[in-house]
This record gives structure tokens, sequence and C-alpha cells, in this order.
């Protein structure tokens, strides 16, 4: 009767486990975020990933394309020895590339969060499939090695031919960016129980049910994938008197109302360097520069002392990557829009109908002046509602991570396209990818990129 019946079982399994989170929810309160609440959220989420990640179709990974082609589509450079590293949805599945401008894949890495955390009960939501935890934050290092995030779920380090070098048991998330003192800047998070989160901040977690809340992490992780160095994104706020900043988005604060579950959301962790130092005025070598998405905050901390040196709000809106320019400046990959403008729900897909408003800004901390340097003029359109990178070029272009579109692409000084990728999928739908860097050959000691 059925020519599929191992799928009419699965969708009933399916519609069974919502009927049971409809009683769960219908007997208990959601507001005081009990024990009831919660199991309610597990339900509904395992729900929500059987039901979007069965068979072959990754939709986790997947946008609809607004661009025309697929691979390399725009090279309008010569072969100037740059090597682009990227991170994303790649013939199936998670993976690294190091390929050149040709889109020839000079190395690979393509890898699987099931063999790297066969036990992930470190982590309070665990992914329910390899389809359901993407990659977020990755660079490679001279000798080949990269170091990665399963977003929310840990950290690794392989060898140039993918041997496993360490494992992170802790959600990590957003960026990974080189200490100079060796080891790596990670973002990190922590849940905090009612005991921890009444403890920090009394006066604001006694409006919360019993329900755990989400702290951001400053961590500094070693060479050896240890953990050197661990501070409270919201107590440096609360430390550095920015506290109304964190109660200044349209919460109420009363005894029965609850507090957002995210208090912060880190998305980026960036050292100043050395040898560009002297061109920022007020702030040293190694002060950190952070991009809080939530409360559209970028700020410069010491990680020394805590204190914050600098912070600004906007004009950005739900920025992300913050990158120093030698001439004293930080650029912002500046999403300038909201979730409003996905399909609604709980989908992160993106309205195709949504206006394409990303764009870059130019900030200068010591006179206080803000320009758009990138997406001001015609033919500088680009979008990307969550997500998104960028980076200065040698030449003083962009290399710009477009994450919905599954695109990146390069410009000149002068702003002109000269290099660009798509990630398609299918003829109607693109694969995300995370993060884009630009390396020169020169900057690998490894010569010889073939593994056994």
């Amino acid at each position: 009767m059925f020519k599929n019946p191992e799928k009419l079982i699965f969708a009933f399994s399916c519609v069974v486990l919502l009927v049971g989170a409809a009683f769960i929810f219908g007997a208990y309160s959601g507001q005081r975020e009990n024990a009831a609440f919660l199991a309610l959220r597990d339900l509904r989420n395992t729900a929500d990933t059987l039901l979007t990640e069965r068979g072959d179709d990754p939709v986790h990974f997947l946008q609809p394309a607004r661009h025309q082609g697929s691979g390399v589509i725009t090279n309008t450079r010569p072969d100037d020895g740059m090597l682009i590293f990227v991170s994303g949805f790649f013939d199936g599945g998670n993976e690294m590339r190091l390929m050149q401008r040709d889109g020839t894949v000079v190395a690979r890495w393509p890898v699987r969060f099931s063999e790297h955390f066969p036990d992930p009960s470190f982590l309070p939501q665990p992914p329910q499939s390899d389809w359901n935890v993407d990659l977020h934050g990755a660079l490679v290092n001279p000798d080949g090695s990269v170091v990665f995030n399963y977003e929310y779920s840990g950290s690794v380090k392989l060898s140039p031919c993918g041997d496993v070098l360490w494992t992170l048991d802790h959600p990590t998330h957003h960026s990974v960016e080189t200490a100079e003192s060796g080891g790596y800047w990670i973002p990190g998070r922590s849940f905090l129980r009612p005991k921890a989160r009444d403890t920090l901040f009394p006066h604001l977690m006694r409006m919360r049910g019993r329900g755990m809340v989400e702290d951001d992490l400053i961590l500094k992780v070693s060479e050896d994938g240890e953990i050197l160095l661990e501070k409270s994104v919201s107590a440096l706020l609360f430390e550095n008197g920015l506290e109304p900043l964190m109660t200044a988005t349209g919460e109420s604060i009363m005894s029965n109302k609850t507090w957002d579950r995210e208090l912060v959301h880190l998305n980026k962790i960036g050292e100043l360097p050395g040898n560009i130092a002297d061109a920022f005025v007020g702030f040293d070598a190694g002060d950190l520069v952070l991009s809080l998405r939530k409360y559209n905050l970028v700020l410069m901390v010491d990680p020394n002392s805590w204190r914050v040196k600098w912070h600004q709000t906007g004009p950005w809106r739900r920025q992300h990557d913050p990158e120093f320019n030698a001439d004293g400046t930080l650029t912002v990959f500046n999403n300038n829009t909201y979730r409003t403008s996905t399909l609604g729900g709980s989908s992160d897909k993106v309205d195709p109908k949504a206006p394409l408003v990303s764009n870059i800004i130019k900030t200068d901390p010591a006179a206080g002046t803000n320009i758009v340097v990138y997406g001001a003029r015609a033919g500088e359109t680009f979008g990307t509602v969550v997500r998104g990178k960028h980076e200065i070029t040698p030449e003083g272009g962009y290399l710009v991570t477009e994450f919905e579109a599954g695109r990146i692409f390069e410009t000149n000084a002068a702003g002109k396209i000269t290099w660009e990728y798509l990630n398609r999928y299918d003829a109607d739908r693109v694969a995300e990818v995370t993060e884009a860097r630009m390396y020169p050959r020169t900057y690998f000691t490894r010569a010889e990129w073939s593994c056994p």
C-alpha cells in the first residue's frame, strides 16, 4: 500500500515526539524554564533535527542561491603566489580546503564531529548528527596544521595530513586567531546554573527561572590544546561599569520576567599585533578587540588587567569580525540587518527578497570617525544576515566571506571585484562558506602537500 514504509514509520515517530512535547508544554509552564520546559526544548530540537536532516539533503548547510555559476567565477588577477584557505560544506560534509586562485585544491581536511568527539557528554546539547554542526572559526599554521571549531561544540588541531594532534572538550565558537606569544584566542561558552549565575549577577539573575543562562568566555588555548586563560565576558562588562549596556536592550527587569538565555554573543577575539601597535593611540600590543553582536558593541580590552580601554556601540548592526589596520583604524564587517530578513519561524534561511545591505565600516577610535569603505558605491552590493567575515588584503582591498550566499570575493583598493568563488550545491541552492583567509605561499614552511 505504501511505497516507502520506512518513511511512514519515521514520520509517525516524529509526530509522536511532537505530541509528547505538546503534552509537556500544556502540563508545565515554560515561563519559569523548569525541568519540563527544558525537556520540551530538547524534544523539539531532536524532532527538528530528525525532520530536517533525514536522507541525503543537508538542509542545515544550504541557502537559496542568489548568484550564477559555480567554483571560481571571477579571476582577473595573475598568479601572485596567494593561496586561499576556506572552510564550509563541501562534497557532502564539513571540510577545510587550501586552493589556488584557479580553484585547484592544494590540500583538504574533511572532518566529522562524531569521529573527533565520540563522547560529547561535555556538551549540554550535543549535535544529533554530523550534519547538525558546522565549522566556524578556522586557520592554517605555517607548518600546514589546522585549528578549527565545531560551532559551540569543541576545537580540534589536525596535522597537514589530517591526523588529530589534539581535541578540546569545551564549547567553542565563531573564531580562532593566533596569539603572538603562542597559542590561540578562541571564544568559549559557559552554561550557568542557578547558583553560579546568582553569584555573578545577583540583582539581574534573580528574575530568571530555574534554567541555565549562556555566557561567553575569552579563552587562550596553548599550542598543545590546553586552556591557559579563561575570562567571562559578562563579568568583564560588569567589572568595567558597562552593566548599563547589558540592560539597555528592552528587557523588562521584573522579578516575574525572564532574562534572555544568551547574555552577550561574543563573535570575535582578535589580538593587536606588535608590528602595528604604535599606530593605535591609547592601545598596546597584545590588547584584544572583542565583538559582541547582541549589543552592536565593539570594544578593546587589556588581557592583563581586564580593563576596557575603548568601546563603541554602532553604527554597525549585528556586526562581526573587527580587523586591525596598519593606519590605527579598525574595519568591521557590518551585517547591517536583523533576522527579520530570514524566512521566519526557526529557519535561518534568508528571504531571497530581503535587501542586500551589508557593508564594511572603518572606525578610528582616536578620532571617533566612522566611514563605510565598502558597500557604499554602485556595484558593491552584498549581504548576510548572520555570520560573515572579512580580511584586509596586502594591496588594500578586502577578502569577504558572504556566508549565506556561499560566496567569497576579493576586491582591489578601488572596490572592484577581482576574484570570486561560489560554493554551488545544486541548481537552486548554495552550500554555506563560513571562513576564507588568504596566505602567501611564502607563509608556509611546508613545500609538499601530498599525503600518503
